[in-house]
C-alpha cells in the first residue's frame, strides 16, 4: 500500500503511516465509505512518529487559577499619599488663615492704640493752642492795659431811644499816647455778616446820615485825657444794634471797650 501523505509503501494492515504518521486510506475505497484522510505535515525523520506513538508526553497540568487580585498597588499607594498630603494642605490652610485672622486683629487693635494716642496728642496740642492764645491774648492785653487806661467805659442805655431823639448816648474817656482825630473807632456789630464794621462819618461835622449820629472827640490837656463822645442826631431805625469803641495808640496797639446795645422807638405818626 503507498501513503497518500508521503508516497512510501507500507504494509496493508498498517493504518497510520510509520513514515509521517498519517492515516493509511485504502485507495481502492469509495471515497464516501471511508472517512477523509488527515494530512500532517511531513516528518524528515519518521522514526519520530515511533517513538512520540510509543511515548507520548502527558498533556501539561493546567495553570492555575490567578488568585484575587491585590489592591495594595502602587497607584493605590499614590492615591492614598495624595489624600494625606491633600489633608496636611488643608490642614496648614486652616492654621494659615488663623494665624492671618490673629495678625489683623493684633494690627486692627494697635492701630486702634495709636489712633487713641494721636486723638490725645490732638487734644492735648488744641490745648496748648488754646492755651498759648489765651497767654498771647492775655499778654497782649497787658501791654494794651500799660499803653491805653479807659478811665471811663461804655454805660449801657437805660431803655430805647426815641426815633428823631437829639441827646448824648455812649462816653468812653481814655489815657495814653493817643490821637484825638484817629484813635477812636466806633464800630456797630454786623448780623448779617457776623462781624464789626467801623461807622463811617463825613463831612466836616463828623456825622452819619443814616443811623442820624455824630461823633465828638475831646483832650484835656490838664489831666491828659482824651474823651469820645457819640450823639443822637436825630437818630433812625437803622442805628438800632450793638455798638463798641475800639482805641487805638500812636504804636498800634489797640484796646476795646465794653458793649452797649441801642434800641429805637419808632415815632409816632
Amino acid at each position: 500500500m503507498i501513503c497518500l501523505n508521503c508516497g512510501k509503501h507500507v504494509d496493508d494492515d498498517v493504518r497510520v503511516c510509520p513514515f509521517c504518521g498519517s492515516v493509511i486510506a485504502d485507495a481502492e475505497a469509495a471515497p464516501e465509505d471511508d472517512p477523509l484522510p488527515i494530512n500532517l505535515p511531513p516528518r524528515e525523520h519518521p522514526e519520530d512518529g515511533f517513538e512520540r506513538l510509543e511515548r507520548s508526553e502527558p498533556a501539561p497540568a493546567p495553570a492555575p487559577a490567578p488568585a484575587g487580585k491585590s489592591i495594595f498597588t502602587p497607584a493605590f499607594f499614590l492615591s492614598l499619599l495624595s489624600l494625606i498630603l491633600g489633608v496636611l494642605c488643608l490642614l496648614a490652610i486652616n492654621s494659615l488663615h488663623g494665624a492671618i485672622a490673629e495678625l489683623n486683629k493684633a494690627q486692627t487693635e494697635s492701630l486702634s492704640a495709636l489712633n487713641a494716642t494721636v486723638s490725645a496728642a490732638n487734644d492735648r496740642l488744641d490745648q496748648l493752642d488754646s492755651t498759648l492764645a489765651t497767654v498771647q491774648t492775655q499778654a497782649y492785653e497787658q501791654v494794651a492795659s500799660q499803653s491805653i487806661s479807659i478811665t471811663k467805659d461804655i454805660t449801657p442805655l437805660t431803655g430805647p431811644v426815641d426815633e428823631g431823639k437829639y441827646n448824648q448816648m455812649f462816653i468812653v474817656k481814655a489815657k495814653g499816647n493817643l490821637d484825638v482825630d484817629t484813635s477812636f473807632d466806633w464800630q456797630r456789630y454786623n448780623e448779617a455778616t457776623g462781624g464789626w464794621v467801623s461807622i463811617v462819618f463825613t463831612g466836616d461835622a463828623t456825622t452819619n446820615e443814616q443811623y442820624g449820629l455824630r461823633l465828638e472827640n475831646q483832650f484835656n490837656q490838664a489831666e491828659k485825657e482824651y474823651t469820645t463822645i457819640l450823639w443822637a442826631q436825630g437818630i433812625t431805625q437803622d442805628a438800632a444794634g450793638t455798638y463798641r469803641c475800639v482805641i487805638t495808640d500812636a504804636g498800634g496797639i489797640t484796646k476795646i471797650s465794653a458793649e452797649a446795645t441801642v434800641e429805637i422807638t419808632p415815632a409816632e405818626e
